[in-house]
């Protein structure tokens, strides 16, 4: 028997042995178990060169059959050594062998101590099925008659061939569960990733999942992230995955980072699992020039969760400072971010609810820091998802020791009763245009009082109000009218006002429920309300004295997608 056979064989009966041993992933905060990822087995190919099979290809397509391997080569040696002239060949479970031929990128020699990726590739007209079993090394010597074949290297093809996006990933090593860290077998890369999130958003364009992944560095050196790409694979569909960030990823040593993958789908699509691929490129050199065939290997099966994660949150206290994702490089850390104000209050005009949360934005630090751009959504404890609209801010920075106030509001359908529902802060920028969570709250919804409202950093105490009517004050002898407050008006004087703080809107109606007039006022500037009695005066008219009207006073701010309102209080006359 050929030498080298006897050392292929003996190769295989140790690697089987540390198949099962499994490996060890170490994360930044400490060790966590990894499940045995399916290993590369190196095999003598020279004295000084050795071979791992990456991947094999058995993949059906329009003229026939796509068959393809990815070999790893090593230099063992000192000097430079020239890759030997063998035929690679593809044997089937059949016997049959099929050469494949060399891409025109393969190096022709590596350097000392180096490795690299050479490429073969064949297309057979053959459509029926074809179950690949091992690559063969031939030294074949055409100057002899008749022609002299020399088998130099035989090795095992592990699992099987990848068939195309179809295929299923049935090696019990390379399906891996939700939040199990892992390496990608085939690659030489040490970085290790762990599924973190996974969020359903409807876009303009449709249906996208956006998957999140947490990629970390456990060794000393700078590392990128290599190419690779996920798939969604649910209701016998297979849809096509590709990364957010367009940049190289770099990690330094010892570092971590969200990556994220956005995946298309139907609208009604639930997806099961997901399938990790390796990007692969074979070059055929010809008379128009180099033809580049690119092509895709599955390397893992990721299972999706049961039920979506983070479906139970810590309870919030009103005020606190929110604990945010400490990977997340949206919030400053020397910016502290609570909520101060959660209000629900029925529209009924519109048919539908407004929840209107506002944010407080504390700077710890001593210099200015940038007022960070930051979603805010909804989410009901069936599960719906509704999303923010933020206020407009004039004030680009927090000051140093000094506050910001930012307001959300939500629109939700009548249904909605507000009990269960979790604030989400996302992160709309890093993965833009898609949203990444980065702390979620759960908290109940504040109560409005007649005679105080919260307006914060303003607290307003009513002491009394009276509404006063006047007729014949227009041309056409009308009754107009004038809404008298006696305020007490306190301030946290810590927070910074500009002219986008939201101000007062006050709406008159007459007993049959129509809107018979209404009126302005702010908190902030020239003409704002103080402490004692204030007039406002409201626009509109009616041509008879009604002596039961309903006031209705609510706070307003503006936003990207018009004017936002919350009902302060309702007076009935």
């Amino acid at each position: 028997m050929n030498n080298k056979l006897i050392k292929t064989v003996a190769t295989v009966a140790i690697s089987v042995s540390l198949l099962g041993s499994g490996l060890t992933a170490y994360a930044a905060e400490g060790v966590v178990a990894e499940a045995s990822t399916p290993a590369s087995v190196s095999y003598k190919l020279t004295d000084l060169l050795d071979v791992e099979i990456k991947g094999a290809l058995n993949e059906r397509i329009d003229s026939g059959t796509r068959l393809g391997v990815t070999v790893r080569m090593k230099n063992n040696g000192t000097a430079i050594t020239r890759v030997p002239e063998y035929e690679v060949r593809l044997q089937t479970s059949e016997g049959v062998e099929y050469t494949l031929k060399p891409s025109a990128s393969n190096a022709k020699s590596l350097q000392p101590k180096a490795t690299t990726e050479l490429s073969y590739l064949a297309e057979i007209d053959r459509t029926d099925e074809i179950t690949l079993t091992q690559v063969n090394w031939t030294d074949v010597d055409y100057y002899v008659y008749p022609k002299k074949e020399t088998p130099i290297l035989g090795v095992p093809i592990q699992g099987e061939a990848w068939k195309g996006s179809d295929s299923a990933i049935t090696d019990p090593t390379a399906v891996k569960k939700w939040s199990e860290s892992f390496k990608i077998p085939g690659l030489v890369s040490p970085v290790q990733y762990t599924p973190v999130a996974i969020n359903k958003e409807s876009t303009a364009s449709g249906t996208v999942y956006v998957v999140q992944l947490l990629a970390y560095n456990p060794t000393d050196k700078r590392e990128n992230v290599p190419a690779f790409d996920i798939d969604g694979k649910g209701g016998g569909k297979v849809f096509g995955g590709s990364r957010v960030e367009k940049d190289t990823v770099v990690l330094e040593g010892k570092t971590e980072k969200y990556i994220h993958y956005a995946i298309p789908t139907d609208q009604d699509t639930v997806l099961q699992s997901l399938n990790l691929l390796t990007p692969e490129t074979f070059a055929e050199a010809g008379a128009a020039g180099v033809n580049v065939t690119s092509y895709k290997v599955g390397r893992l099966n990721i299972l999706l969760p049961g039920e979506a994660p983070g479906t139970s949150f810590a309870a919030y206290k009103l005020g606190a400072p929110i604990v945010f994702d400490e990977r997340s490089q949206l919030i400053n850390p020397d910016l502290a971010v609570s909520i101060v104000e959660y209000n629900m209050h029925e529209n009924t005009e519109d048919g539908n609810k407004n929840v209107t949360a506002k944010f407080k934005l504390t700077n710890k630090s001593s210099k200015p820091i940038a007022v960070p751009t930051f979603q805010a959504d909804l989410v009901s404890k069936d599960g719906y998802e509704y999303a923010g609209s933020r206020q407009a801010v004039q004030t680009a920075t927090v000051l140093p020791n000094s506050s910001l106030t930012v307001s959300y509001s939500f629109t939700l359908p009548v249904s909605e009763k507000g009990d269960g529902l979790v604030l989400k802060v996302q992160d709309a920028v890093t993965a833009a245009p898609y949203k990444s969570t980065i702390a979620a709250v759960s908290t109940g919804l504040q109560e409005a009082k007649k005679d105080e409202w919260s307006l914060y950093p303003f607290t307003v105490k009513v002491n009394n109000w009276t509404l006063n009517s006047d007729y014949g004050a227009t041309t056409n002898y009308q009754y107009v009218y004038r809404l008298k407050l006696d305020l007490a008006i306190t301030r946290d004087e810590q927070v910074q006002l500009d002219a986008s703080f939201p101000s007062l809107l006050v709406e008159l109606y007459d007993s049959y429920d129509r809107l018979v007039g209404t009126g302005n006022a702010t908190l902030f500037g020239t003409s704002r309300l103080v402490n004692g009695d204030n007039v406002i005066s409201l626009r509109g008219a009616s041509d008879i004295l009604d002596v039961h009207h309903k006031v209705r006073i609510y706070e307003t701010f503006s936003t990207p997608t018009g004017d936002a309102k919350r009902l302060l209080v309702e007076y009935n006359q």
